[in-house]
């Protein structure tokens, strides 16, 4: 699946790839829209709607990520939501031992991520993620997401990487599509990005399930 003799940078994505999804899918699908609709007087039902319905399809895509945007929106503490829920902060099988692979194999290893600064600071400080790898960039830094052909052109204006000797794993197929057409040599994503539900029954691009799959 991989040949590592033709990769030099590997670029991994935190939510989803690294870290299990499912922290972020039960802060933003049931935390948050539960603690919206008790404030305002609604079921949670209706919280979701008013937060993630139509309205949404006009803003930039960054905002879905940006804690700063959320606090605007819905007057809650966004940054105390995201702690009341630390203990779900976990890694995905193996991907610590495959930032120590890419360590000892002389490898970059630099995550990527659409996560606010926020909510990064808050899964560092939980699994101390960020000591363990070259660098780590926030989409926010550049303003730019992931899924923007601008994101990619400020990431590889300050990382000097061979973009067709790197490897990205990110379990968003958006982001593959927009990497992809920026040149990135190598891709794969992941087969079950939060733990909790069942592996995805297909996906575009090459798949994995587990990071020890392509440690060779």
């Amino acid at each position: 699946m991989i040949t590592w003799d033709e990769i030099d940078t590997v670029l991994l994505d935190m939510d989803g790839t690294l870290i299990d999804l499912n922290y972020d899918n039960t802060l933003w699908n049931e935390h948050v829209p539960s603690r919206y609709a008790a404030a305002q007087g609604l079921e949670p039902s209706q919280a979701r709607a008013l937060l993630y319905g139509t309205k949404m399809a006009n803003q930039p895509k960054l905002h879905y990520y940006s804690v700063d945007f959320w606090k605007q929106r819905t007057h809650l503490d966004i940054d105390r939501l995201h702690s009341d829920l630390a203990h779900l902060i976990r890694y995905r099988p193996n991907a610590e031992v495959f930032i120590s692979y890419l360590r000892k194999t002389e490898r970059r290893a630099v995550i990527t991520t659409n996560a606010h600064p926020n909510s990064l600071a808050i899964k560092d400080a939980t699994i101390g993620l960020v000591s363990q790898v070259d660098a780590c960039y926030s989409a926010h830094e550049f303003g730019w997401a992931k899924e923007e052909i601008g994101f990619w052109e400020k990431l590889f204006s300050l990382e000097f990487s061979d973009r067709e000797r790197t490897l990205l794993i990110d379990d968003n197929e958006d982001v593959l599509d927009t990497a992809v057409e920026f040149g990135i040599g190598h891709v794969l994503t992941i087969a079950q990005p939060d733990l909790h539900k069942p592996p995805r029954a297909s996906t575009r691009y090459p798949v994995i399930s587990d990071f020890k799959d392509i440690m060779t």
